[in-house]
């Protein structure tokens, strides 16, 4: 239910979620750039888009608190280590943000070592996935996740800082009306009124 909802929730107020490259499968780490609200949402809307109920969230416990919504909704409690282990351990997919809080819009800031360390100690692949969710030429912000599988821990914070820089290039470029080419549309949301008035 807590996964329906989140569901409806993403679908209800953004145009879609876009994706570059291949969501996995199996067991991952996805390590992303924390520049948005809706970045957790947007990455279990793909991953559950693809068939995946197996997602949990890496969050700091301050804020989580008391709200049981969270921990149905897959967050896990940073200072739960082996509960976090147990995700990727269990083919599930565990979303970290190594950036370590949320950031103004921008380029990469430092990561911490916590995502490489999940995927160390799992065998689980690890994937740096540059997210952005915008307001471009619509109505509704859209959701742009580019996945790129890293060979090694020490690859991360570079792979995932060319990635970024290259999807805000790509974003800056692009015709602001229609989605960014070379992503494919895995989730639909709103239509921009315009487009419901053509219609």
């Amino acid at each position: 239910m807590a996964g329906f909802c989140l569901d409806q929730l993403v679908r209800r107020n953004l145009r879609g979620v876009w994706v570059r490259g291949d969501l996995p499968a199996g067991p991952a780490v996805w390590a992303a750039n924390h520049h948005s609200w809706w970045d957790f949402f947007v990455a279990q809307a793909a991953l559950r888009a693809a068939g995946r109920s197996d997602v949990g969230v890496l969050m700091d416990p301050a804020n989580i608190g008391s709200r049981r919504v969270f921990g149905w909704a897959g967050a896990v409690g940073s200072d739960r280590l082996r509960a976090a282990l147990d995700v990727p351990r269990s083919g599930g997919v565990l979303v970290v943000f190594p950036e370590g809080e949320l950031r103004a819009c921008g380029p990469l800031g430092p990561l911490h070592p916590g995502a490489a360390w999940f995927a160390r100690r799992t065998d689980a692949p690890l994937l740096a996935v540059a997210t952005r969710v915008v307001l471009r030429g619509q109505q509704a912000p859209e959701a742009y996740l580019d996945l790129t599988p890293v060979a090694s821990a020490a690859r991360l914070a570079p792979v995932l800082a060319e990635r970024l820089a290259g999807l805000d290039g790509e974003m800056s470029g692009a015709d602001p009306a229609h989605p960014i080419p070379g992503f494919r549309q895995v989730v639909r949301g709103v239509r921009s009124w315009s487009e419901r008035i053509s219609r």
